[in-house]
C-alpha cells in the first residue's frame, strides 16, 4: 500500500524545491539528510545513476540520533547531465510490520514525500580550466568595449559603454539560466528583488533592473549584470523571448559592466568587484570633492546611541495619529515593563501641515502637541530620563507634498511648485538655507537626530527635466547632510533612499556612520510581508554592504505573531534595533534576548559589526516562490590585547551566527557547517555549533573541519534497488515489490556514510526562525575547549573579547583553566568542554581522562555549586554570571570587562 503526498513531518534537505548544479571533479559527492521524529525506512528516490535508471537508496541514522538520517553520494562517476530525485518513506516500523501473516514477507508501507511530480533537479556539469565566456555583443554597435579586468583568480570583469538614447537590445545570453535574482526599481525610492528559473518569462518589459545575478547551467558560472550611469537613469529590462534591452535616458555616458567567476562561493565577491571598478575607472568626483569610500568610512566611530542602545519608534504604535498623551503612554509602557529603551524617534505625524500635505511651520502641530517641539522634548527627557536621545521624522524636502508657499515667505525663501503624481509639490529653492534653519530650529528644540524620508522622489517630478531634477535633488541632499553634521551631530538616518543615483552617488556624512534604510517597511498586519521583509533585506545586503553606510532593517513590534521571526534577523542584521510596540504590548522576554547588560553603561544591542552575507542557496533557490529557507550568516572575531606580541602573528579565533528563516508552512531542516561562513578560519579548524532558537534550542554539536569531508566514510550499508521509471510517481504495484539489494561491488558508487559530524542538522518551524552559533574550538594537550558566549541571546557571541587554555605544568590540584573575557553578562554564559583521544580526534571519541570543572570565578568571585551547571554527555556548561556581586574591581571605570575562569581537574 503506498500513499502519494501523505501528511509528515520529515524534513529533508536539499529540499524538493532546489535546483542544484554540480562540477563534475574527482571525489565529488552531494550529501542528503533527513529528520522523522519517529523510526522510518527512509530511501532517496532517484535517477543519480549511470543509466538513469529509478533507484532507491537508503539513508541511514546518524550516530546518537535517532531522528536524524543521512546520506551521501558520489556521483563522479556519473554521465553529465540532468537527474532528479525525491524522497519515500515508510510508516513507523512497528506500525509497518504488525498483524502480518507469519507467510508473508516483511515489507513496509511505503509513502512518497511531497506532491506528485515535485522532484529536486540536479545539474551534473563538466568540470574545465577553460577560461570564462566572454560576453556576446560584437553585433551591438550601439555598444562599445572599453576594457576587461582579470581579478586575483576570482572573476573575470568586461566594461561596456554606450551613449545611446533609445533603448536597443543586447540580445540573449550566450548560455542558459538556471535560476537568476534581480533587482528592479520599485516607484522611486525602493530597489526589490525578483528571481526566476529557466529565463525571464514571468518578467515584463516595464520593469527597471539595475543589477542581475544568474548561475548558467551549461556550466555552473556565475555571471552579474550591471547597468550603471551617475547623473541619469539607465537599467536593463526583459523580453518575453529571454533577451535583455538597455536603456539609457540621458544621452551621457551610461555602463554595463559584466563580472563572472567559476567559483559559486565567490558569487558575493562579484558586486564588490564591480563597485570597486566603477569608484577607481568611472565615477568622476568633483573638483574639491573628496570620494567616500567604505573603508574610510568604517575608521571613524559609530553614533553611541542609535548603533548601541534598543530604541522605540512611534510609527507602527501609532501611525499619523500621534500625539502627545499616546507618545507619554509608550513612555510609561516601556518604564513600568523596565525596557530599555534609550531613544525616542518621533515619526510621521507631528508635523505642522496644510490641507495640501505640505510643510506649514518647522515646529509641532499645536493641537497634537501644545506646548510647541522644544517644551515637549524638554519635559518628555525631564519626565522620563532613560530617554537619551530625542529623534524626528521629516521628508527631504519638507514634508510629502513639499512645503507651504507661506513658509517660505515667512523665512524669505524662494519657492516654486512641481508636480508629482497629479500633485502640487511645493520646492523650496535654496535648499542651503532651508535646512539651515530647519536643523537649527531642531537643535535648539533639544532634538538630537533626524529621519529623512522619501529621499528618491525628485526624480518623479514632471516640470522639469531630468537632468535639472537631479541638480535639484543633489542640492538637497548635500544642504541635510552637511546642516545635520552642523546641528545633529550627523545623525541622520536616511529612509526611502534605496534607489541607483543616490546608491552610486553617496552624499554622505564624513564626520560618522550614516545609517541607511535597506527595505521597505515593516507591516504588521500583511501576513505575507514578514518572509519578504526578512527575504528583500538579505537580498539587498548584498548591494548595500558595499555602500559607506550602515543598514537598517526597520522596526518591529515584540508581541506580533512574527515577533521572533523579525527580532532574530534584526539580531545578525548589523544595523540599529528599535521597537515600535503599542503600549501595554510587550515581550519583555523576547526583547531581553537583543540586549546584554555591560559592567558600566547599562544594556547595549548585541550588534554585529557588519552587515550580513546571504547564502548562495538563498539567493539563487528562490526562497520566496518556493516556499523554502532565507539563511544569512553573520561573523565576529576576538579583540586582540596588546600582550600577546605582535598581531600578523595571532590567530585570533572567529565565531560564525548563522540565521534560518522558514518562508512556507511545512517544517523545514536547515543544516550548519564551519564553511557555510566561507571563512577560512572556521573552515579549517573544529568548531562547535549551538541552537540558539528554534525547535532543537539548546543542541551542541562539535563539528570536523569542512575539508576533511571525504576521510573516514562508512561503505557497510547495503543499497536496495527498484525497477527504472520515467519519475518518482511510481505505481504502487512497484512501490509494492520486494527491492532487490545492489551487489556489493557497485554501493561504493552509489552512497558513503560518514561517521565523523561535519554537519549539524537544526529544524524551523512553519513560518520561524532557528539562529545557531558556531565557535572555533581551541585545543590544548587532550583538552578541547570553546566559549559560545551568552546563550540566552540571539547574538551570543559578540561579547567573546578573548579565550585562552593554561595548562599548569607542576602539579596542583587543577589541570587547566580556560578563561573567557566577555564585554556583557547574562544569566547564561556556555562553555563546551571535552577531552579526546589525539589519536582519533578526526571521529571525536571521548576518552575517560576524568577532566570535569571543578572551580568557576567570575571577576575573581567564586562560584557557588548552584551558579553553574555541567552536562559531561554533551560537554555544555553553563554559567550564571549575575551572580557575581559588585566589587571596587567591578566598579573600575577602566575595566569593562567580565572575566570568567574555569579550573578543571582529573576527577
Amino acid at each position: 500500500m503506498t500513499v502519494v503526498g501523505a501528511s509528515t513531518k520529515l524534513s529533508l534537505s536539499p529540499d524538493l524545491s532546489s535546483s542544484l548544479i554540480i562540477n563534475q571533479y574527482n571525489k565529488s559527492s552531494i550529501k542528503f539528510h533527513c529528520y522523522s521524529p519517529i523510526k522510518r525506512c527512509i530511501e532517496l528516490w532517484t535517477n543519480l545513476s549511470q543509466k538513469r535508471k529509478w533507484i532507491g537508496i537508503p539513508f541511514k541514522q546518524q550516530h546518537g540520533s535517532s531522528f536524524e538520517y543521512l546520506l551521501q553520494l558520489n556521483i563522479f562517476h556519473l554521465p553529465v547531465g540532468n537527474y532528479e530525485y525525491t524522497l519515500r518513506f515508510s510508516a513507523p516500523l512497528e506500525v509497518s510490520n504488525k498483524d502480518r501473516d507469519d507467510d508473508k514477507e516483511d515489507i513496509p508501507y511505503w509513502f512518497w514525500f511531497g506532491k506528485p511530480n515535485q522532484n529536486g533537479i540536479i545539474h551534473i556539469v563538466q568540470s574545465t580550466k577553460d577560461a570564462l565566456t566572454a560576453p556576446s555583443f560584437a553585433s551591438v554597435p550601439q555598444l562599445r568595449f572599453v576594457a576587461k579586468e582579470h581579478t586575483d583568480s576570482i572573476a573575470d570583469l568586461w566594461h561596456f559603454r554606450t551613449q545611446w538614447e533609445e533603448p536597443f537590445s543586447l540580445g540573449k545570453p550566450n548560455h542558459p539560466i538556471n535560476r537568476y535574482i534581480s533587482l528592479i526599481q520599485k516607484g522611486s525610492t525602493w530597489l526589490t528583488p525578483v528571481t526566476g528559473a529557466n529565463g525571464f518569462q514571468d518578467r515584463n518589459e516595464y520593469e527597471k533592473c539595475q543589477l542581475l545575478l544568474y548561475q548558467d547551467t551549461e556550466k555552473g558560472d556565475i555571471h552579474l549584470w550591471m547597468a550603471l550611469c551617475q547623473y541619469a537613469d539607465c537599467y536593463l529590462s526583459f523580453e518575453t523571448d529571454n533577451s535583455i534591452t538597455f536603456h539609457n535616458n540621458s544621452g551621457k555616458n551610461a555602463h554595463l559592466l559584466i563580472v563572472s567567476t567559476s567559483e559559486k562561493q565567490n558569487f558575493a565577491y562579484l558586486i564588490q568587484i564591480a563597485l570597486k571598478y566603477y569608484q577607481n575607472s568611472i565615477k568622476q568626483v568633483p573638483v574639491g570633492q573628496k570620494n567616500i569610500s567604505k573603508e574610510e568610512d568604517l575608521m571613524l566611530e559609530a553614533d553611541k546611541i542609535l548603533l548601541k542602545r534598543l530604541g522605540y519608534c512611534t510609527w507602527n504604535a501609532f501611525n499619523k495619529d500621534v500625539d502627545i498623551y499616546k507618545v507619554r503612554a509608550a513612555l510609561d509602557s516601556l518604564k513600568n515593563h523596565k525596557i530599555p529603551v534609550e531613544y525616542l524617534m518621533l515619526d510621521d505625524g507631528w508635523q505642522s501641515i496644510t490641507e495640501k500635505h505640505q510643510l506649514a511651520s518647522f515646529d509641532a502641530c499645536l493641537s497634537k502637541f501644545p506646548d510647541g517641539l522644544r517644551i515637549t522634548v524638554s519635559q518628555l527627557k525631564s519626565e522620563y530620563p532613560f530617554i537619551q536621545y530625542f529623534g524626528v521624522w521629516h521628508a527631504l524636502w519638507g514634508y510629502w507634498n513639499g512645503t507651504d508657499k507661506n513658509l517660505a515667505i515667512k523665512n524669505g525663501y524662494k519657492w516654486s511648485t512641481n508636480s508629482q503624481n497629479q500633485c502640487e509639490i511645493g520646492i523650496i529653492d535654496d535648499a542651503k538655507a532651508f535646512y539651515h534653519d530647519f536643523y537649527k530650529f531642531l537643535n535648539e528644540s533639544g532634538v538630537d537626530y533626524v529621519k529623512v524620508d522619501n529621499q528618491g522622489s525628485f526624480q518623479e517630478l514632471t516640470k522639469t527635466d531630468a537632468e535639472q531634477n537631479i541638480k535639484l535633488w543633489d542640492s538637497f541632499r548635500q544642504a541635510m547632510v552637511e546642516n545635520g553634521d552642523a546641528f545633529l551631530q550627523s545623525r541622520v538616518l536616511h529612509c526611502m533612499s534605496l534607489t541607483p543615483h543616490i546608491l552610486l552617488e553617496p552624499i554622505l556624512s564624513r564626520k560618522k556612520k550614516s545609517i541607511f534604510r535597506n527595505s521597505d517597511d515593516f507591516f504588521p498586519d500583511e501576513k505575507d510581508s514578514h518572509s519578504w521583509h526578512i527575504y528583500a533585506n538579505a537580498i539587498n545586503s548584498l548591494l548595500t554592504m558595499h555602500y559607506p553606510a550602515i543598514g537598517d532593517w526597520d522596526m518591529f513590534q515584540s508581541d506580533h505573531p512574527f515577533a521572533e521571526y523579525h527580532a532574530s534577523s534584526r539580531a545578525i542584521s548589523g544595523g540599529p534595533i528599535y521597537i515600535t510596540d503599542i503600549p501595554g504590548k510587550h515581550n519583555v522576554d523576547l526583547i531581553y534576548k537583543l540586549i546584554a547588560e555591560t559592567k558600566h553603561s547599562g544594556y547595549t544591542i548585541l550588534r554585529s559589526s557588519q552587515a550580513p552575507q546571504p547564502t548562495f542557496e538563498t539567493v539563487f533557490n528562490n526562497s520566496m516562490d518556493s516556499q523554502s529557507i532565507i539563511s544569512l550568516y553573520n561573523l565576529h572575531q576576538e579583540s586582540h590585547f596588546e600582550n600577546e606580541g605582535p598581531k600578523e602573528l595571532i590567530t585570533k579565533p572567529k565565531y560564525g551566527i548563522c540565521g534560518f528563516w522558514n518562508t512556507g508552512p511545512h517544517e523545514k531542516l536547515a543544516i550548519v557547517a564551519s564553511d557555510l561562513f566561507c571563512s577560512k578560519k572556521l573552515t579549517m579548524v573544529p568548531t562547535v555549533a549551538y541552537v540558539v532558537s528554534g525547535p532543537d534550542q539548546g543542541k551542541v554539536i562539535p563539528l570536523e573541519p569542512s575539508y576533511d569531508d571525504n576521510n573516514d566514510h562508512d561503505d557497510s550499508s547495503s543499497i536496495k534497488s527498484a525497477s527504472s521509471s520515467s519519475s518518482s510517481t511510481t505505481s504502487d504495484n512497484e512501490i509494492g515489490n520486494a527491492m532487490p539489494k545492489v551487489p556489493i561491488f557497485m554501493q561504493s558508487h552509489y552512497a558513503e556514510l560518514t561517521t565523523s559530524p561535519t554537519t549539524m542538522m537544526a529544524r524551523i518551524n512553519s513560518f520561524g526562525s532557528t539562529l545557531v552559533s558556531v565557535s572555533t574550538i581551541q585545543c590544548t594537550g587532550l583538552l578541547s575547549m570553546a566559549c559560545l558566549g551568552l546563550i540566552d541571546k540571539f547574538n551570543g557571541t559578540i561579547p567573546i573579547l578573548h579565550t585562552d587554555i593554561r595548562l599548569y605544568d607542576q602539579p596542583c590540584r587543577w589541570y587547566a583553566t580556560f578563561e573567557a573575557r566577555l564585554s556583557h553578562k547574562s544569566s547564561s554564559c556556555g562553555f563546551w568542554i571535552k577531552t579526546y583521544d589525539n589519536l582519533r580526534r578526526t571521529n571525536w571519541k571521548t576518552v575517560s581522562l576524568g577532566l570535569v570543572p571543578d572551580r568557576v570565578r567570575i571577576d575573581n568571585y567564586t562560584s557557588g555549586a548552584k551558579d553553574w551547571t555541567w552536562c559531561s554527555s554533551s560537554g555544555l556548561l553553563i554559567v550564571n554570571m549575575l551572580v557575581a556581586p559588585l566589587t571596587d574591581n567591578n566598579l573600575d571605570k577602566d575595566n569593562d570587562e567580565f572575566i570568567i575562569q574555569i579550573d578543571l581537574k582529573k576527577d
